[in-house]
């Protein structure tokens, strides 16, 4: 049999593909992140076993090297296993240490694309990422919460390409990448949209500039959007940050986990 590594999307079952939900379908076995999968994890209702192991609750998220061993064993074992991965399989979510440790054991697999929130959050906000004479380049930027991972990352080309720039993950690390986007180069006025939950009923959409980014009150997961494209708001849904802050309107939001 096989392991399927599965983008899931954003969050909205609707928004998994047609080969997704044919996998799940058939799956014998589900291994997936977080909790919040739950709605997408039930479309697989002939499944005998699914695993939940990223962070739930008070409990941990299962050790990176224990999820590919835990694959491994259930790919030699025969199962035929959907591991649901958050956005798309390859984008941010390890996706790809999984698939250098299925091919490294000799475990058969397969990949099936799912949509990425650095297209899917903007999208869903209202905010093209690319239009003629604004932007013309994506950039998108894993934006991991440990401030050595950012060591390896070249901030001042990222600030010199311009055009649009997607950071994923790092709600934690805000206030060190807009320090190190602003020392590249870009404006502290450059205009910002954090998107919180896409594509989930609780979406919330921040609007700011770099500079007040880290100043976000949104939870995770979000997705934000760096460039004059941010400022375009094209469903009016998004709120300036101080009136987000004095209204409520972008509370608690649901989830912990970063999509990708």
């Amino acid at each position: 049999m096989t392991v399927h590594l599965v983008g899931a999307g954003p969050g909205d079952p609707g928004l998994l593909t047609c080969r997704a939900v044919e996998l799940l379908k058939s799956a014998e076995v589900v291994v997936y992140d977080r909790p919040s999968m739950a709605d997408i994890v039930a479309i697989a209702d002939s499944t005998e076993i699914a695993h939940c192991v990223g962070k739930a609750g008070s409990r941990p998220a299962w050790p990176q090297a224990d999820v590919n061993q835990l694959l491994v064993e259930l790919g030699r074992a025969g199962r035929n296993v959907v591991r649901l991965k958050a956005g798309d399989a390859f984008v941010v979510s390890r996706g790809g240490e999984e698939a250098v440790a299925l091919a490294a054991a000799g475990v058969p697999f397969d990949v099936v694309p799912g949509v990425s929130a650095a297209l899917a959050a903007p999208a869903l906000a209202g905010i093209p990422v690319m239009v003629r004479q604004i932007a013309t380049t994506l950039t998108v930027v894993a934006g991991n919460d440990d401030p050595e991972y950012h060591q390896h990352i070249d901030w001042d080309a990222v600030a010199r390409v311009g055009g649009t720039v997607v950071v994923l993950t790092g709600r934690s690390a805000l206030r060190d990448i807009a320090a190190k986007l602003m020392a590249g180069g870009l404006p502290p006025d450059t205009p910002v949209a954090a998107i919180s939950a896409a594509s989930r009923p609780h979406q919330r959409t921040e609007l700011g500039t770099l500079a007040s980014l880290p100043n976000t009150r949104l939870r995770p997961p979000v997705t934000f959007v760096i460039g004059e494209v941010a400022s375009l708001d094209l469903l009016g849904s998004g709120v300036a940050g101080a009136q987000a802050a004095n209204s409520g309107a972008n509370g608690p939001v649901e989830g912990s986990h970063a999509h990708s």
